[in-house]
């Protein structure tokens, strides 16, 4: 319903069961012919055959591809950063650039964090990726219909451009010497998370401008990749508020 509410990602078909409640069934209809979506009315029963799962929750959709973004110019990128250091009241763009993420549900994760901290885009390479696919979307909760997803050929390529343009490129990796508490990250900003495997890639590190860890203090020296990308966003947005709250009152004592 949420894919349904966004209007975003091109519904091919859609099954509705007919166990639904009857107002449920109207609505769903209504909506599929207002956005010019075929469906069909069909058995519960024939939702489980189709999807393999015993949780439809009535619905069932034939998706088209994800809508997958471009890489935005060079000149876009020195617009973003010039329209955020002209209104420094504003919460600055935070990127994630996602290294071989390959676990859906890690990769719907990550997603859901993404929204929550209203991150401005999500860069994804070509190769060794998971695609943004129904699994992903439910780990998501739905996340997937509100984000900018943007792929990039070459990710080194990508993160050379966001540098270019004023960004400061921040590498998230256990072998980091510099604490997340004690690093500067209330700029515009591109978070990289690597793959859980081997970290993020060589080439990608020496496209960073910082290197950061974040503490641990029991026997596991790593996290999780979805958890690690969430303490690191809400790091970023919390310093990203303290730092506008002593804006404000120094403009108010000033």
């Amino acid at each position: 319903m949420e894919t349904l509410r966004a209007r975003r990602w091109p519904i091919d078909e859609l099954l509705i069961s007919q166990e639904l409640p009857a107002d449920q069934q109207q609505l769903l209809c209504d909506t599929a012919r207002e956005l010019q979506i075929p469906f069909q009315q069909t058995s519960a029963e024939r939702l489980r055959q189709l999807s393999g799962r015993s949780d439809t929750q009535g619905l069932l959709a034939r998706m088209q591809e994800y809508p997958l973004e471009k890489l935005p110019s060079a000149a876009d990128l020195v617009q973003i950063l010039q329209q955020a250091v002209s209104h420094p009241s504003a919460t600055p763009p935070l990127y994630v650039c996602l290294d071989r993420i390959q676990d859906p549900h890690n990769f719907g994760a990550i997603l859901r964090n993404c929204d929550a901290v209203r991150a401005a885009g999500i860069i994804i390479g070509r190769q060794q990726q998971a695609a943004v696919t129904p699994h992903v979307a439910r780990a998501s909760s739905g996340a997937v219909n509100h984000l900018r997803i943007i792929q990039a050929a070459e990710l080194t390529t990508a993160l050379r451009q966001f540098s270019a343009a004023g960004f400061r490129i921040v590498a998230a990796s256990e072998k980091a010497t510099c604490d997340l508490w004690n690093t500067s990250l209330h700029v515009p900003a591109v978070l990289v998370i690597g793959t859980e495997a081997t970290g993020i890639a060589a080439d990608l590190l020496e496209c960073c401008d910082l290197q950061v860890r974040i503490p641990m203090q029991g026997q596991v020296g790593s996290l999780n990749a979805a958890v690690a990308a969430g303490i690191l966003m809400f790091e970023c947005r919390r310093q990203s508020a303290a730092w506008l709250s002593q804006i404000t009152e120094n403009d108010t004592h000033g």
